[in-house]
């Protein structure tokens, strides 16, 4: 239909022209600067690459592996309980040295073999939880949790040898903490660092490039 008087599709459907007179040729070649302005620019492709790879990490990103870390937590300390019970009612009875140091001299063997397994369950339970909390707050977990295991054993090793007792008590309490302890940071280390899978750090390396 041709232009009219009163505008391009009179009598029709309202539009973007409806009611109003049809631009002259001249006028079609100058526009408001604000109007430009306000036009939306179009998003570069990078924009959709950045995007889609990000979607990517995070669909390809699995949860932290704390069901093993706890199945592994809790069978190492059911495990140290029992030596550290079983050691030290042995030591006690057989060897006549008085471990562990903490529990006194004058302490039956059943009792201070009790509360050694007790502190050694307490503290696996305590050094899972730890790793549990590193998993949801630190970039490096294993790293971070390695440090920390490692200042911790170094205390526990350190500690009896400050406390009143016969030397060789302490010495053997010293030594079976030292190896319990390495032996605990270094399986729960190793069961976070063996879930964890590599594809987690490749959108990382993909970004760098």
């Amino acid at each position: 239909m041709p232009d009219s008087s009163f505008g391009r599709y009179s009598g029709g459907l309202p539009g973007r022209h409806a009611g109003r007179p049809a631009p002259r040729p001249w006028e079609r070649s100058f526009r408001c600067p604000s109007t430009a302005r306000r036009r939306p620019v179009e998003a570069p492709p990078k924009r959709y690459e950045d995007f889609v790879a990000l979607h990517e990490e995070i669909s390809a990103r699995s949860g932290p592996p704390l069901r093993p870390l706890w199945w592994t937590g809790g069978f190492a300390a059911l495990a140290a309980g029992v030596l550290a019970f079983a050691g030290a009612l042995g030591l006690r009875t057989m060897a006549g040295v008085e471990v562990p140091v903490f529990a006194g001299e004058h302490t039956a063997a059943e009792p201070a073999a009790a509360s050694y397994a007790l502190c050694a369950m307490a503290a696996t339970i305590q050094a899972t939880a730890l790793m549990h909390l590193l998993l949801a707050a630190s970039a490096r977990p294993v790293r971070a949790f390695a440090w920390i295991g490692g200042i911790a054993v170094a205390l526990l090793t350190i500690l009896p040898l400050t406390l009143k007792g016969p030397l060789d008590a302490a010495l053997v309490t010293s030594g079976i903490n030292l190896v319990g302890g390495t032996a605990v940071v270094v399986l729960l280390s190793a069961v976070v660092a063996g879930s964890r899978p590599s594809s987690w750090d490749a959108p990382f390396r993909r970004g760098r490039r």
